[in-house]
């Protein structure tokens, strides 16, 4: 398919409707059998309808399409449709790309022994959108009819560049809390924290915001030829993508996770979602940091905690800080999100679902009277930040923070797995 024009949308919504009225035959079968609206028996057929794109292999949409099932979309301006067995012979082997093809029910509506579902399917280069419609038939749920529009998505890297743009706006920096200072953009985390043998930097966000690090540091009154190690949260570029230039320009220390540490090396390529789309200049870490391992310079301790899921390395950081006279546990965290990647069935990261809720529970049993995170958004930078001027109690002490970011996040996976395909 060259284009789909979505101004036919409403042309192939009525292809819909007049498909589903339509199948009267169908209909009659399934009122034979009432039973109580239910959305486990509808999932089953769309999980096969998922499971043949997943594996390539059209047996698979002849399990879950009636024979009668109709396929419609609009081609160049044109509606068009094919048969269920047009359809099961396109699926002739996984596709080389299947670990970053996300699919999901993103809506689905069962009433009796009727449902309508609204499904996306994610890919690297276009999205499908596809309305279908199901009957329960024999005891059995069956798809009746799919329409489908596709956005297509050329200009991927054009859309990461834009939001990078958006990421990297300039951000003034400040002391948070104790020694812990925020030299970052206005949604990509950078921390100096100073210590009197020299300083610790916790990522420099892309190599683009690099000099707006460097800029914030000296403003501050500090030196970045006075940083002597650097810190990873995770290996995706616009966390590190800078460190290969800081290295050169200050002879830094680079301690990474063994994991993230690999793909580091590799310059973001090979990532287990993005491939090699996201690459930087390759860095290799000089420390490979484990669990629980703690790095020390000028009197301060930094404990790596590995949180995997968003990054199969993930790093989380804490230490302890004192600001008039009080002490407080301070929590830098990697990053949580994992409900954008393929979770069912990645071959790329076959153990991301049990990673992902190992890490919530354990970060469920920590304390953290400051919680920091690798995005601004994480932690409302720009709220406290706000507060800050006003002159009231450190708005960046909460400790009830940590454990409402958890829930939310936790919530956020579940539903993703939820929506996702469950099976292969």
């Amino acid at each position: 398919m060259d284009s789909l024009s979505i101004s036919l949308g409403s042309l192939v919504i009525s292809l819909f409707l007049i498909s589903l009225i339509g199948s009267e035959q169908i209909q009659a079968q399934a009122l034979q059998t009432d039973t109580a609206p239910s959305e486990d028996g509808p999932r089953v057929a769309i999980e096969r309808y998922f499971k043949a794109h997943a594996l390539g292999k059209g047996e698979y949409i002849t399990q879950a399409f009636t024979p009668e099932a109709q396929i419609q979309f609009v081609e160049s301006g044109e509606a068009k449709q094919w048969t269920r067995d047009e359809f099961a012979g396109r699926f002739q082997q996984p596709a080389a790309d299947e670990y970053r093809r996300v699919r999901r029910i993103e809506r689905l509506e069962v009433s009796g022994t009727a449902a309508s579902a609204v499904l996306t399917l994610n890919y690297p280069q276009v999205l499908f959108t596809d309305h279908v419609s199901l009957l329960k038939i024999g005891g059995e749920w069956k798809i009746v009819s799919k329409v489908f529009s596709a956005d297509r998505r050329d200009a991927a890297q054009e859309a990461i560049k834009e939001t990078l743009r958006d990421w990297v706006l300039p951000f003034e920096p400040r002391r948070i809390v104790g020694n812990i200072y925020y030299v970052g953009s206005n949604l990509i985390s950078s921390f100096l924290i100073v210590t009197p043998a020299g300083h610790i930097l916790l990522d420099t966000g892309p190599i683009e915001m690099l000099p707006q690090v460097e800029a914030n540091i000296e403003k501050l009154g500090f030196k970045p030829q006075e940083v002597k190690l650097l810190l990873n949260s995770h290996s995706h570029f616009d966390h590190c993508g800078g460190f290969a230039e800081f290295k050169r320009r200050t002879g830094a220390t680079v301690v990474a996770s063994k994991l993230d540490g690999e793909l580091m090396a590799h310059g973001g390529k090979g990532d287990f979602y993005w491939g090699d789309d996201l690459a930087y200049e390759p860095v290799k870490p000089d420390r490979s940091i484990s669990d629980g391992e703690s790095i020390e310079l000028g009197g301060v301790s930094l404990t790596a905690h590995l949180t995997p899921g968003h990054t199969k390395g993930c790093t989380s950081w804490s230490m302890r800080v004192n600001e008039h006279g009080k002490d407080y546990n301070v929590l830098f965290l990697c990053g949580l999100t994992a409900s954008l990647y393929k979770l069912n069935n990645n071959d790329k990261y076959p153990n991301i679902i049990e990673d992902e809720r190992s890490t919530l529970q354990k970060l469920r049993g920590m304390h953290a009277d400051v919680l920091l995170a690798s995005h601004g958004f994480y932690f409302d930078l720009g709220g406290k930040a706000a507060q800050q001027k006003q002159g009231a109690a450190n708005p960046f002490v909460d400790p009830d923070e940590l454990g409402r970011h958890v829930t939310e996040m936790e919530k956020d996976f579940e539903e993703a797995l939820q929506a996702q395909e469950r099976q292969r």
